[in-house]
């Protein structure tokens, strides 16, 4: 019997490590005419030979020139090759690889910069035909992924569609250690600095003050 739950143990952790066999990006968030970084993360601790994946962007998403980068903490020399395909695709490669990558959230894959049109109004990526080589020459096809784009508009903090007096309120609120719900820090971000403080405040009252902002915003 216990020869029997060790075995059933394995196989279930055999299972949940191929669970983890992921090459993703997470959802995020970028701002209508704004450049962001995105990472490709590898939830998979093991070492590899070769990759490739193929990234679908949507309209209102164009990669920067030179951006792609690999990122990673043991490696020989390696070749990252970035191919647009017929089907409009980006195909990503590299080969000639000794690679152990960051896992998980502790780091990425590969890094690059994607900019958003002034008319972005939030879609998905797809990542497809994933396939990672192991040092011992085996392939491991990994399934499609995809990840969620969102429009971030700053200073509608509340997330009712509108930036108004409301809004600076709510922000105030919350640099006193009261936060109303629905908050949206990322939007609550004005001055888009990486922190909220009194400046966003500032930031938020101008726009308001100037007409420098759209009154009427789509919602997330």
């Amino acid at each position: 019997m216990k020869k029997i739950l060790c075995v059933t143990l394995a196989a279930l952790m055999g299972l949940c490590a191929a669970a983890t066999q992921r090459l993703y990006i997470e959802d995020f968030s970028i701002s209508p005419g704004e450049t962001a970084s995105v990472e490709i993360l590898l939830d998979n601790d093991m070492e590899f030979t070769a990759f490739q994946t193929d990234l679908y962007l949507p309209e209102g998403l164009t990669p920067v020139d030179g951006s792609f980068a690999l990122t990673i903490r043991k490696s020989s020399s390696h070749t990252l090759s970035v191919v647009r395909q017929p089907d409009g695709a980006i195909r990503l490669m590299s080969y000639s690889l000794q690679v152990k990558p960051f896992s998980g959230n502790s780091g990425a894959l590969l890094t690059f910069e994607l900019t958003a049109s002034d008319d972005f109004e939030g879609s998905t990526i797809a990542m497809r035909n994933i396939i990672c080589t192991t040092v011992a020459g085996r392939e491991i096809p990994l399934t499609d992924e995809t990840c969620m784009v969102r429009r971030l508009m700053r200073g509608d903090v509340n997330l009712d569609g509108i930036i108004s007096i409301a809004d600076v309120t709510d922000l105030i609120d919350y640099l006193l250690g009261v936060e109303a719900s629905p908050f949206s820090r990322d939007n609550a971000d004005v001055d888009n600095d990486g922190k909220t403080s009194i400046a966003d405040v500032t930031t938020l009252i101008d726009l308001i003050l100037t007409n420098k902002h759209t009154t009427s915003l789509p919602l997330y």
